[in-house]
């Protein structure tokens, strides 16, 4: 069964959501602070009877978040109405945990005419213990640190969330009766908490805050409270007031999805369902959306769609993603249409099957891509290993692509590349001690403090100022440590390809293009001498001044 991955606009909202399966409408909530991600096995048990749309909530996964300064859960729930219109769903059953459990509740109890029935998992009444300073105390805020301790403390904190209630009140007394998920679901949950910033804190303590005691006597339509032995707010059952509607689920999750399946099932909403909407664009910022390309749903931005001239495509550096270029997607766009991807097991582009990790894989993903566009002629621009693929392109279509922009190559002479090919990248596949967190950290950190970045001496110190602003570097490792599978194979890859032939093979020199700050500037010398007839560009390290030097390509 394929789970399909779209957005939506909302006003000036963009909302990112899943969507599977065929039948009644029905909306899936997660708890904070993770995403619509952590739904994907109730999305799988529910598709076979419902069109199942589960939501990143504002301010979490790729959703943005209220404008409100302290939203409510009133306002989490009208915004699920306007997310609806914006769809054209007029009716809808909800289910929902912790956080997503009062939303749905809330939704009910605001839009009755909306709502065939609500279903919790687990409802938070909390308001009667929770006071500001309590809370503060809860949602402590994610603090870049210079060294990456903060990377820990948040897998710790996210940990400790599945071995205490609450997660700071570390006694025998305050154990949590389940086991601790595996480490995947943690890395996951650790990498949302990222995405979330410190704006997780906003949707978090909407619920603290929430009167869920009093929501119960404005039910006008059929709301299931249910909860399971192993969550804590199992053992809140007791304020539940006479004739609640309450189910205790069995505590597996499997067991508990069935259950669930079952009393969904009493209650679906009418109406059909249309085809997803396109997702309008967003003044001020590239639109987002995905291409599907054989059931891969694969990352798309794209800007200045209204410009004329020849599009350019934009590769990022692999590993990673096209987050971090959104800036200077802007600033292309004020000359051209532009567009970028995550290619193929990174960032939030879905894995191919058995995750291939390789140039020639990259190149045909994106070529199927700009085919899926209809696009005739692009201009390519591709940073390190998305210049690799930019050469790739451009040889299997020299008639479509002509001379790519290559922005530091990773193009090593033969005795450095076979060093590399020992110390290129570290694992970074989730360890209990959150270890591959700082492992990631640290080879991102260490590429500009040194060449190479594993010959940490004196003789290899880079002179450039370091770009190693706290933020900054977070938003460089989350992106990578998205699809930590791939971060390996993607560099053993890169490292493998022999670009340095592949760009003597093209039919029309290559414009080279670096800024003294980048990890590979110092092999910059490599990739001149490889195309000694090409153009070759040294520029600042800003985005208006790489869209400047592209504005006038032809």
């Amino acid at each position: 069964m394929r789970i399909a991955k779209h957005f939506v606009s909302v006003g000036q909202r963009r909302v990112h959501y899943f969507r599977a399966g065929k039948g009644p409408a029905l909306v899936l909530l997660h708890a904070s602070a993770c995403s619509a991600k952590v739904l994907r096995p109730l999305i799988e048990a529910f598709a076979g009877d419902f069109t199942v749309i589960a939501l990143d909530t504002p301010g979490f996964g790729l959703s943005d978040k209220l404008s409100t300064a302290a939203p409510r859960i009133e306002d989490f729930a009208d915004a699920l109405a306007e997310t609806l219109d914006a769809l054209g769903i007029r009716h809808v059953a909800v289910q929902g945990r912790h956080t997503g459990a009062s939303i749905a509740a809330e939704f009910a109890a605001r839009h009755p005419e909306r709502c065939a029935m609500a279903l919790t998992d687990g409802y938070p009444l909390l308001a009667g213990d929770y006071d500001e300073a309590r809370i503060a105390q809860y949602l402590k805020p994610i603090e870049p640190a210079w060294d990456g301790s903060h990377l820990v403390w948040l897998w710790f904190r996210y940990r400790d969330q599945h071995a205490f209630w609450p997660w700071n009140a570390q006694r025998l007394r305050n154990r949590a009766d389940t086991d601790i998920p595996d480490l995947d679901f943690l890395h996951r949950g650790v990498i949302e908490f990222l995405e979330a910033g410190n704006d997780y804190r906003l949707g978090y303590a909407a619920p603290f805050r929430h009167d869920a005691a009093g929501l119960f006597q404005r039910l006008r339509v059929p709301v299931c409270f249910g909860t399971r032995p192993g969550d804590w707010l199992h053992h809140m059952t007791h304020l539940y007031p006479p004739g609640t509607w309450h189910e205790v689920m069995p505590r597996e999750g499997d067991d508990a999805a069935e259950r669930e399946r079952t009393i969904l099932k009493r209650n679906p909403a009418t109406g059909t369902v249309p085809p997803p909407p396109a997702c309008a664009a967003l003044p001020g910022r590239p639109t987002t959306d995905y291409a599907s390309i054989d059931g891969t749903s694969l990352l798309l931005r794209a800007a200045g769609q209204d410009r004329p001239g020849e599009p350019v495509l934009l590769l990022p550096a692999l590993p990673g993603s096209s987050a971090l270029y959104d800036e200077l997607l802007m600033a292309l766009a004020a000359y051209r249409p532009v567009f970028s991807l995550d290619l193929p097991g990174h960032g939030e582009s879905d894995p191919l099957p058995g995750n291939p990790q390789d140039v020639e894989t990259w190149a045909r993903a994106a070529l199927a891509v700009l085919d899926r566009l209809g696009l005739a002629r692009v201009q390519l621009y591709g940073h390190q290993g998305g210049a690799s693929v930019a050469v790739e392109l451009a040889l299997r279509q020299p008639a479509r692509f002509g001379a790519p922009a290559l922005e530091a190559p990773i193009v090593l002479e033969a005795p450095l590349a076979t060093e590399f090919a020992r110390h290129f990248a570290p694992d970074l596949a989730p360890c209990w001690e959150g270890a591959h967190l700082l492992r990631a950290w640290h080879h991102v950190r260490d590429q500009e403090l040194w060449w190479p970045w594993y010959r940490r001496q004196r003789g290899n110190a880079r002179t450039h100022e370091p770009r190693i602003e706290p933020a900054a570097l977070t938003a460089r490792v989350r992106e990578i440590l998205k699809q930590p599978a791939s971060f390996q194979p993607a560099w053993r890859a890169l490292i493998d390809y022999p670009l340095a032939e592949r760009m003597r093979r093209l039919a029309v020199p290559p414009l080279l293009v670096c800024a003294a700050e980048d990890a590979f500037a110092p092999a910059f010398a490599a990739a001149r001498a490889a195309r000694p007839d090409a153009a070759a560009v040294t520029l600042p390290d800003t985005s208006a001044a790489r869209a400047r030097l592209l504005s006038d390509r032809r």
